[in-house]
């Protein structure tokens, strides 16, 4: 009986902390980050680490094992930004993503979207805050993501972590800022990994003629879209970045990494060995309504004779980072 008293009585406490604790950013300490396109404040206890391919800049919190990303990816030719910035096929409970809200957020200077995603990974939860704008012929994401804690005495004793995370995302969001600049076209909307064959090639909009890329169909569909994706790679020229998806076998993974939804798209080999002798005058199709990934080369190798076809299928959609 005394250890539910106890249990009570710090449950009690810990709600009246957390009714009294500051949401906001106007009692948190803060440094401030800006370069000439962005800026905006974040807690002085954060440590900036390694920003990687579209990132602008990332930082860590050791003490909530928060991570925050800054990103910006420019928009490519005939792209339209999802509704709200929620992908659609996260819409169609096709990921780990579960949507808890999505609201008009009014920034410092800019008006964008915020959105919060609950991502349950076996006994744990993720809470995924993001921040999305629009502006500079650009897409720019403040992305935040850190453990969900549940109801743990710990947890409460500990001064409620959740109130220290929604302070962070306020301090950063009152006082986000993306000045107007005219910024270089960007043909690499993301990357493209095969782990059994350890090769990983940037996907371009513009050319599939180039060292270390290859092109997505115009006419396919973009990650996160309700539609076939269509990648297509050479097979022996310009670094042949497919020259070994005929090898690939039923159930191996295909990772696109999505610098445009931020998010990583994990697909699993269906089916190998179409071949679309008629290609010319029966182009490959990329079905809409598909959450699929058609891989495309030339065949027989070093000839362009018909058109070799790797099917794949959705199997999860998860953070990028």
């Amino acid at each position: 009986m005394k250890k539910y008293i106890i249990i009570l009585t710090i449950f009690l406490a810990a709600i009246i902390l957390a009714i009294t604790l500051p949401f906001g950013s106007a009692n948190i300490e803060t440094k401030h980050y800006q370069n000439d396109e962005i800026s905006f404040d974040y807690p002085n206890n954060w440590q900036q680490v390694s920003a990687e391919e579209s990132q602008l800049v990332a930082f860590k919190d050791p003490e909530s094992d928060m991570n925050v990303t800054v990103s910006r990816q420019a928009i490519p030719s005939g792209y339209k930004t999802p509704e709200n910035f929620v992908p659609e096929l996260i819409k169609q409970n096709k990921s780990e993503f579960e949507l808890i809200s999505t609201n008009n957020a009014s920034l410092k200077e800019n008006e964008g979207y915020e959105n919060t995603y609950q991502i349950n990974k076996g006994n744990s939860t993720i809470e995924h805050k993001e921040l999305w704008v629009n502006t500079n012929g650009a897409i720019y994401s403040v992305i935040f993501e850190y453990p969900k804690e549940g109801f743990k005495i710990e947890s409460l004793l500990k001064g409620l972590k959740g109130s220290e995370n929604i302070a962070a995302f306020d301090a950063v969001k009152n006082s986000l800022n993306i000045s107007s600049k005219e910024l270089d076209e960007n043909p690499i909307s993301g990357s493209i990994y095969i782990p059994s064959q350890g090769i990983k090639w940037d996907i371009r909009n513009d050319t599939i003629n180039i060292i270390n890329g290859v092109y997505r169909y115009p006419e396919s569909f973009y990650p996160g879209e309700s539609g076939t994706v269509g990648i297509m790679g050479h097979h022996t020229k310009f670094s042949a970045p497919f020259a070994n998806i005929n090898l690939l076998e039923v159930g191996d993974k295909v990772i696109i990494d999505d610098y445009l939804t931020q998010k990583k798209y994990v697909y699993e080999v269906a089916s190998n060995g179409d071949i679309n002798w008629e290609y010319k005058v029966n182009p490959v199709q990329f079905p809409k309504e598909k959450s699929e990934l058609t891989l495309v080369t030339c065949w027989p190798p070093g000839y362009m004779l018909a058109a070799w076809i790797v099917h794949c299928k959705l199997v999860s959609i998860e953070p990028l980072n």
